[in-house]
């Protein structure tokens, strides 16, 4: 009797471990307690993730395999969070507080000779276009990313645009990441500020108006532009051009790995004064 409450007990466990495990909850500053949109939540690496919406709440479903992994919270101008899994309860809502993040200003030389507007990255664009990569969690974000090569020259940032295209939307809320180079891959953020903007879907050239962020930068970085799609939005409603030649870099979810395609690179470029 005693071995067969055990191996009872044993075969519930397997059942258990089994099963997807669903969070909710919201995130919330520190300081004040509001709630923070946009957060980016996953398991680093796993390609597991999802956003926090314009209330700051979220929905993920974590695959049993991932039961044993460790959550984390991402956002902007906040210090990273994270929580092993196997402590999260999943019977109540989390509320997850993030404490912001000081940020220390890099001083970057701006020289006396006369400025020059200039145009770096990918400014053409042949018929192709992408899709955003598939993924199982719909409320999660998919971004794209060039490299912008500076050459060590001190440059202001002034404006950045891409190639967008959609049969179905007629705008998309899209946010603008600047990226350390790290390993040939986008790294770490190198600017705490979050960009968030809606942007026309209709087929063409986007801007975003960069200088009331105020950016000045002295090494090459990676350009990213991440979906957030709405609540219950078709996550292929969106597309990006692209050009042949180069490389492509993209993730599909949140905190998620960073893939590499030879042969293409994302219609995105950055306009500056150097």
């Amino acid at each position: 009797m005693k071995y067969s409450a055990l191996l009872l007990l044993f075969f519930l466990s397997i059942g258990v471990c089994g099963q997807a495990i669903k969070l909710e909850g919201q995130v919330l500053t520190a300081q004040g307690q509001k709630a923070l949109p946009y957060v980016n939540i996953g398991i680093r690496g796993k390609n597991v993730g999802t956003t926090t919406n314009a209330q700051g709440r979220f929905i993920l479903v974590v695959p049993p395999e991932n039961a044993l992994d460790t959550l984390s919270f991402s956002a902007i101008g906040y210090q990273a969070h994270h929580m092993a899994i196997k402590q999260i309860s999943p019977a109540k809502p989390m509320q997850v507080k993030l404490q912001e993040k000081a940020v220390s200003l890099k001083e970057v030389l701006v020289r006396s000779h006369k400025l020059k507007r200039k145009k770096l990255g990918v400014t053409g664009r042949l018929p192709l276009v992408w899709g955003s990569p598939e993924n199982i969690e719909n409320r999660d974000i998919y971004e794209f990313a060039n490299l912008i090569r500076v050459k060590a020259k001190p440059s202001e940032l002034v404006s950045a645009h891409f190639y967008l295209a959609s049969t179905k939307l007629d705008s998309a809320l899209f946010r603008i990441n600047l990226y350390r180079v790290s390993d040939g891959l986008p790294g770490e953020r190198l600017v705490e500020k979050s960009i968030v903007d809606r942007l026309s879907a209709k087929a063409g050239w986007v801007s975003i108006d960069l200088q009331p962020y105020a950016l000045m930068l002295d090494e090459d970085f990676f350009l990213g532009i991440e979906y957030l799609p709405a609540e219950g939005a078709d996550r292929l409603a969106v597309s990006l051009g692209a050009k042949l030649g180069g490389k492509a870099y993209s993730r599909k979810s949140s905190l998620g790995t960073w893939d590499t395609f030879n042969g293409a690179s994302l219609s995105g470029y950055v306009e500056v004064w150097q």
